[in-house]
């Protein structure tokens, strides 16, 4: 997960003296003032795609394009206008939450301060990133990922509404890259790229760095899962039209959640969900400032007819029937409250409602058997049953 930079403070003062004169020397404070530090040029096109750059000041923006274009050429040292330490570690966090695509660092760095105590008093700030890639590996190791990424893109079909691409990536990232806690580089985009393996962090920034490719706004969001206070957890935020969605890829993955990735089936509650889904499992943390996530026309389980505002008993195991002669792979149940949910699981978990369908079947062979696996019991109120 997301290790945040640690800002170290040295205080290089520097008095210049001359000896035989006992004056104290003055540098040229024209020069100084004038002295344009490189920056980041941020186009239109780009702007509307960095949340992070969106949520700052103007001088903070100056900052961040400072510290952009430093971590771009993996400059050892990065010359930065002053700021107070807690603003310079936002800025610097909210660079790192627009570019995924910055794999050679975690966002950790230390930093001087350096004073010329003249008349004309002129600080500068030295940034000293922390690069976990040599510099001279970066550049085949980016052509690598592009070109992956790249490859990835060209399986989507472009002519798909943002909503069906967004789904699209979701899927692909799922089926593609394993959850592993012990692959390498899995705070980056590099593990999902090369090695095919990652966590959440590497999951939450592939899927903005494919969409972004793809002209779609997505942010990285961090912060905790509710039942693990002391737990780290990343996921984005998207923009469909007006309204804004939250994407949790991690969470849809088999791997994720304890089952066999090759096997088992891929969960939708967490793409494009709503606060109300969202906030019953996860917080994000206040670095950030989020917009209302109030839509759920994109809901997956709406989308595809099988949500539901209440639980009707004798209309579920209709479903249930026609699923079991249709021969389908699966039967997915989600419903909009914990407790028409809840009387789902008592019908089909501990009940007979599945039993009941089945001998309501007249087109099953003599000796044919049914079975099943059921998986529920998430904050999700979704309920999968998976036919055998």
């Amino acid at each position: 997960m997301n290790r945040k930079g640690k800002a170290i403070a040295f205080f290089l003062i520097t008095f210049l003296f001359l000896i035989s004169s006992g004056c104290v020397l003055k540098p040229d404070s024209e020069s100084v003032k004038e002295e344009k530090l490189p920056e980041r040029k941020i186009e239109t096109s780009e702007e509307a795609l960095f949340y992070g750059y969106q949520s700052l000041s103007k001088e903070e923006q100056q900052i961040y394009r400072q510290i952009a274009e430093g971590l771009e050429k993996q400059e050892s040292e990065i010359r930065i206008t002053p700021i107070e330490e807690d603003r310079l570690t936002s800025v610097f966090n909210m660079v790192m939450i627009d570019h995924p695509e910055y794999f050679w660092t975690e966002g950790e760095f230390q930093y001087t301060t350096i004073e010329d105590l003249t008349e004309d008093t002129k600080m500068a700030i030295q940034l000293m990133p922390v690069y976990s890639i040599e510099k001279k590996q970066i550049n085949e190791l980016k052509l690598q990922i592009e070109h992956q990424a790249e490859e990835w893109i060209s399986q989507i079909d472009g002519s798909l509404d943002i909503y069906e691409k967004i789904k699209s990536v979701y899927e692909l990232l799922i089926r593609e890259v394993e959850y592993d806690e012990t692959s390498s580089y899995n705070q980056t985009i590099q593990s999902v790229f090369l090695e095919k393996r990652t966590v959440c962090m590497g999951y939450a920034k592939a899927t903005q760095y494919l969409l972004n490719k793809m002209g779609i706004f997505c942010t990285l969001v961090t912060g905790t899962i509710l039942e693990e206070p002391n737990s780290s957890h990343a996921w984005n935020l998207v923009q469909i039209g007006d309204s804004y969605y939250y994407v949790d890829t991690t969470w849809g993955s088999p791997g994720y959640n304890g089952k066999d990735e090759r096997e088992a089936w891929i969960s939708y509650s967490y793409l494009c969900c709503s606060d109300r889904v969202l906030n019953a499992t996860h917080r994000a943390n206040e670095d950030l400032q989020l917009p209302p996530c109030s839509d759920e026309s994109y809901n997956y389980y709406r989308k595809k007819g099988c949500f539901y505002e209440e639980y009707d008993r004798d209309y579920i195991r209709d479903i249930l029937k026609k699923d079991i002669e249709n021969k389908n792979e699966k039967t997915e149940l989600c419903f909009q409250e914990q407790e028409e949910y809840r009387r789902a699981v008592e019908d089909i978990i501990e009940g007979n409602l599945i039993q009941e369908a089945i001998q309501e079947i007249t087109t099953l062979s003599p000796g044919e058997q049914i079975s099943w696996q059921i998986s529920y019991g998430g904050k999700d109120n979704l309920l999968v049953i998976l036919w055998n």
